[in-house]
């Protein structure tokens, strides 16, 4: 085992050299607070008197214990630089030992552990793996920590030196370091290139007293990253149970957006949405959760373009209608969804459903829509796992395609389109498996099958381009009559309508597998 030499000079505390190569410095919040704590009773350091011992009279020895000492010390034994190296290159230390304001550009960027998920065309979906991480991430080297900007962390209102440290690091090129700790803010915004690495251990709270429509984090600018160390770890909450009316308090909004990563963190206890988003493009949500929020775990509200949501948790919403895991709905005819993509999310223990598509506020004049969801698990919602509603008569074109995805446990159908017109977009259900529907008991309409198309009277077109191909249905709790019902209380028959079965089991009243306006069919058309 090879030891590390370090040559350390100027007016620095012995300790810091001793304890920055010791196991225990890890623990510390983070580089600058090591220094802080360990230098603030110390006295500066002070050189041995060379008259003292005999080799120090040695120019020539002199000469080479520095040139071996600086080797070591750029190197390191294998190659590599030293801890203790590392430890004084930092902006945050280097910046209070230098006694300068500034700190050098830090221009690496976090990564997750783990890799993007690929498409599945199986005729039976497997489930997503786990989102954990086997090795927690970390801060990149270079960036610069919250605790250079001043005390926080200690129980009072944290809000401007975060902003103040936001908008530094963001200006200067540099990557702001949250070290663990628990921190109390009101509302903060991140400005363009704003780089943010949220350490394992943090907890930001909101500060009492946020009114409806003031948002904890908002984004509306451009190139920005918020990286955490692990979502269960990186944790962005509100006060929810203050919020005991109103539905716009969220925790994160990205609205007016582009080029935007948010990675490995939590955003929990809203009074509103854990995410809500608009009009932005370009952006990617990997690895969070967002639990336990008010409205809904995410809104999605037009205006969007390439969007990624990976490896997600949308978890038990619960407070104000619609409740659900991930709402995808316009506000109006222009408010366009395109490449908008869920892949390997979980949306589970929602009060209303897993995922509601609901385009009903937009028209023929809309750009068509691209919705593709893949491999999603919805758990245990109060409703639906799976939703799309429209308008009468007229609708947007496009294709919302649900693929190799999970239901089970719904309070209601397993997936539905619901008061969904044909002129709408193709709603596709593909390889769609359903588990123990109806745990709540038969639909609205009195009906218990796993999925069904529905609307009730009056309606000026018919229901339909509903397409459930290759349905998996498993049913062991004797709550589903049949696989697939489709409906119209307009008299209407349902129009463009598809049921290709797969491995189907436990109906309690079949055969038929299917009923088309009451009529008996083991696979439509």
């Amino acid at each position: 085992m090879c030891t590390q030499i370090t040559l350390l000079t100027g007016g620095i505390h012995p300790a810091n050299t001793v304890r920055s190569l010791r196991p225990e410095f890890a623990h510390w919040r983070s580089r600058l607070h090591f220094y802080l704590r360990f230098t603030a009773a110390g006295t500066p350091y002070q050189a041995s008197d060379p008259a003292q011992t005999k080799v120090g009279k040695s120019r020539l020895f002199l000469l080479c214990s520095c040139l071996i000492s600086s080797v070591l010390f750029a190197w390191g034994c294998g190659g590599a630089p030293s801890l203790a190296s590392r430890a004084l290159a930092s902006p945050a230390t280097s910046s209070l030992v230098d006694n300068t304001s500034a700190a050098p550009n830090g221009t690496s960027s976090s990564t997750t552990a783990n890799s993007s998920a690929t498409g599945s065309t199986a005729s039976t979906p497997s489930a997503p793996t786990s989102s954990v991480p086997s090795v927690l991430a970390t801060a990149p080297a270079g960036a610069v920590s919250l605790l250079h900007f001043g005390n926080v962390g200690y129980g009072g209102d944290d809000t401007n030196i975060f902003q103040t440290a936001i908008n530094y690091t963001a200006g200067n090129g540099q990557i702001l370091e949250i070290p663990a700790g628990n921190y109390n803010i009101n509302p903060v915004s991140f400005p363009n290139n704003a780089n943010i690495f949220v350490d394992a251990g943090v907890t930001v709270t909101a500060n009492s007293g946020y009114a409806d429509g003031q948002v904890m984090l908002s984004i509306k600018s451009s190139n920005v990253t918020i990286a955490g160390a692990d979502a269960t770890l990186s944790v962005f909450h509100m006060r929810k149970t203050e919020y005991t009316s109103g539905e716009q308090r969220h925790c994160l909004v990205v609205q007016n957006a582009s080029n935007v990563t948010i990675s490995g963190i939590s955003c929990n206890d809203s009074g509103g949405d854990g995410l809500y988003l608009s009009y932005s493009t370009n952006v990617t949500v990997q690895d969070c959760i967002f639990n336990n929020n008010r409205r809904q775990g995410s809104s999605i509200t037009g205006g969007v373009n390439h969007i990624l949501y990976l490896r997600d948790h949308f978890t038990n919403t619960n407070g104000t209608a619609p409740q659900t895991g991930i709402d995808i709905e316009p506000n109006g005819p222009k408010d366009f969804l395109l490449d908008l993509k869920i892949q390997d999310c979980y949306t589970d223990g929602n009060a209303g459903d897993g995922i509601m598509v609901s385009t009903w506020l937009m028209n023929p004049t809309s750009q068509p829509i691209d919705v593709t969801i893949l491999r999603n698990h919805a758990t245990g919602n109060g409703r639906y796992g799976y939703v799309g509603q429209n308008n009468d008569p007229s609708n947007a074109p496009g294709t919302i395609l649900i693929q190799d995805s999970f239901s089970d446990q719904s309070g209601s159908y397993g997936a539905a389109g619901y008061f969904y017109e044909a002129t709408g977009a193709a709603l596709i259900f593909q390889n769609l498996t359903v588990t123990n529907p109806h745990m709540n008991g038969p639909a609205v309409y009195g009906d218990s099958a796993a999925v069904g198309v529905i609307r009730s009277g009056g309606y000026n077109v018919p229901e339909g381009n509903v397409h459930f191909l290759n349905l998996n249905v498993n049913v062991t709790n004797g709550r589903t009559d049949h696989y697939v019902n489709f409906q119209d209380g307009s008299g209407m028959t349902p129009s463009n309508v598809e049921f290709v079965p797969g491995n189907l089991s436990g109906a309690t009243n079949v055969p038929p597998l299917a009923l088309l306006q009451g009529a008996g069919m083991n696979s439509i058309p």
